[in-house]
């Protein structure tokens, strides 16, 4: 019998609180991962014991039986099992252990494995790369209570890690990066700091100030916090439709050494001069190390919430440490049961590879008569295409359509990557504030990003190492901003997707049709998701989307949905502001909130 795995982050009924809760499976060459956030509409879902509906979504995608999975990987807790816990998760919940419950300590020990968190954040990008040998930096803000450590590097042999050093606590580089992000008034959406760097320039004074906080040792680098007080529920900020717990914990900004140093200086040059100096760190530390490694370990994996931060690995890239270098579609702790699934050297079917690493689409899908069942519940005009849907989807954008993409299987990672994406018309420079008025709400400053057929990548990105998951911030060549204003960010980058028709085979079609349409190799990408909630993983709540009018047209697969009375809701063109302004109220908000 041909085993099956399963994997989970966190332990079930672990002491610690997490987020990010996440399931994988592995059966017969066959492989799920999808996050819990996705399927409750929480982002990072922290809420959770364990990722209940992401693990029956996973047997259910696999068709697995609880009691056949062989195997379950699950992250070292910091205490020792409690045996009534699990036997309640095992027996009564998932229903994989149906003997005896004085029995059960016996199964557990032959059926359970626990792995360390950084050595699950390591396995993920090596199992997610191409690499047998390699070099590996994993780096977050603290692990967890069963893995202290912020920082671990050293070599990978065929699917063995071999540890050269650690570092331990939550004093990281990446704990350094959330403070700064807290002081500019961000709470714990980092992404949001590298966004508006590129407003900004990097200021000598500060940088000099942020040196004196950061330490270098032989393992890393040392940030010496300091948190001066806790902020106070803040109950106002209360938002049951689209729950998030970081605006009620952490809403206001608190008092640390990091708010102290930012104070006098724009926001968007406390974030450019941040992210150089965390960049410049990380290559400091990368070439201190390369003479401590085999000259044959030319190759590099990154993983840890560090290298969600897409300028970074871009830098990374840049310094030509090593020859190829692999930022994994989900570094972050959604990506953990993904690792666990790795650790045991399984063989996958080789559609799910290329060159440039695995496919993201690992999460649930649904058939025909499934989406049938949900659209005939609305009043809506639906279509049946099939040959035509590739080229339908294109033309909707080449007229300037909102169009929501739900398609084939939900993709694992923070990315929206084709399969669950709102695609629009890059072409069109006021094309994202139309999207951020009807559905994203989010900070005018963040980009959005161009998805690409891969065989224009080199002949418009000054890059020749491409990304299947948007995770560098690559420039895009002279003459061709132009062409694709929407999908370029102030500073000349694009955080581009490298569609490839042997992982992306829809989405490359649909690509390619809009590039016969038009001759522009590239669409407008972002996640599907209105503001305040994660990407959705079930059809209802496309439909939802499309009936709030955030979208002009909608596919389910092969179905295209449109309202029989469209919403009427018009922008204004108060809307479109000039940056400039933007910017200017973006430093005065910030002046409220740290007066508050």
């Amino acid at each position: 019998m041909k085993k099956i795995i399963a994997s989970i982050y966190p332990s079930p009924f672990d002491n610690q609180l997490r987020h990010e809760l996440n399931a994988s499976f592995f059966k017969n060459g066959e492989i799920y991962s999808y996050e819990e956030g996705k399927l409750s509409s929480l982002k990072n879902d922290p809420v959770g014991l364990f990722p209940e509906r992401s693990i029956f979504a996973g047997m259910k995608e696999l068709k697995i039986e609880p009691k056949r999975i062989n195997l379950w990987v699950l992250a070292k807790p910091n205490l020792k099992p409690n045996y009534d816990s699990y036997f309640n998760f095992f027996s009564n919940v998932c229903k994989a252990y149906t003997g005896d419950k004085k029995k059960f300590q016996n199964w557990f020990k032959k059926k359970i494995i626990f792995l360390k968190h950084h050595d699950l954040h390591i396995y993920n990008a090596l199992g997610s790369s191409t690499y047998k040998n390699c070099f590996y930096l994993s780096l977050d803000g603290g692990g967890d209570f069963g893995d202290r450590r912020n920082t671990s590097w050293g070599i990978c042999k065929r699917n063995k890690i071999y540890e050269k050093g650690n570092l331990y606590g939550n004093n990281s580089l990446a704990s350094f990066h959330a403070f700064v992000t807290e002081a500019c008034g961000y709470r714990n959406e980092n992404g949001k700091l590298s966004g508006i760097s590129s407003y900004g320039e990097v200021n000598k004074e500060l940088y000099l100030k942020f040196d004196n906080l950061l330490v270098l040792k032989k393992n890393g680098h040392i940030f010496k916090r300091k948190r001066y007080n806790n902020t106070k529920l803040q109950l106002s900020s209360l938002n049951l439709d689209s729950y998030d717990r970081y605006k009620i914990i952490n809403n206001k900004i608190s008092k640390t050494n990091i708010l102290k140093v930012c104070k006098g200086y724009k926001i968007e040059d406390v974030a450019a001069t941040a992210e150089k100096i965390i960049s410049d760190k990380i290559i400091i530390f990368l070439k201190s190390i390369k003479d401590k490694i085999p000259k044959s370990i030319d190759h590099a994996i990154f993983s840890g919430g560090m290298f969600l931060n897409v300028k970074l690995n871009q830098d990374i890239e840049n310094s030509k440490i090593f020859k190829k270098n692999f930022f994994t579609m989900s570094p972050s702790d959604a990506g953990l049961s993904l690792g666990g699934i790795f650790s045991q050297n399984i063989k996958l079917k080789k559609k799910y590879y290329s060159k440039n690493g695995i496919s993201p689409y690992l999460g649930p899908s649904f058939n025909e008569n499934e989406l049938l069942e949900v659209t005939n519940k609305f009043n809506l005009k639906i279509q049946k295409l099939k040959n035509s849907f590739y080229k339908d989807v294109a033309s909707e954008i080449s007229r300037d359509k909102i169009v929501g993409l739900f398609n084939g299987r939900g993709e694992y990672g923070q990315r929206s990557l084709g399969n669950r994406s709102i695609l629009a018309d890059p072409r069109n420079k006021h094309i994202k504030q139309k999207i951020n008025f009807f559905l994203k709400k989010r900070d005018w400053f963040m980009p959005f990003a161009p998805a690409v057929l891969d065989t224009f990548y080199k002949e418009y990105f000054e890059d020749t190492s491409p990304s299947l998951y948007m995770q560098k911030a690559v420039l895009i060549k002279d003459g061709y901003q132009k062409k694709i204003p929407a999908a370029i960010h102030v500073d000349g980058t694009c955080r581009v997707q490298y569609v490839q028709k042997k992982i992306s085979t829809d989405f490359w079609k649909i690509i390619k049709e809009f590039y016969k349409k038009t001759k522009i190799p590239i669409v407008l990408n972002t996640s599907f998701n209105r503001h305040g909630i994660s990407t959705i993983s079930h059809p209802r709540q496309a439909i939802e989307h499309l009936m709030e009018g955030c979208l002009d047209v909608l596919y389910l697969n092969r179905l295209k949905i449109k309202l029989k009375f469209p919403n009427s809701k018009k922008i204004d063109k108060k809307f479109y502001k000039k940056e400039e302004y933007l910017l200017t109220n973006e430093n005065l908000l910030w002046r409220k909130k740290l007066n508050k």
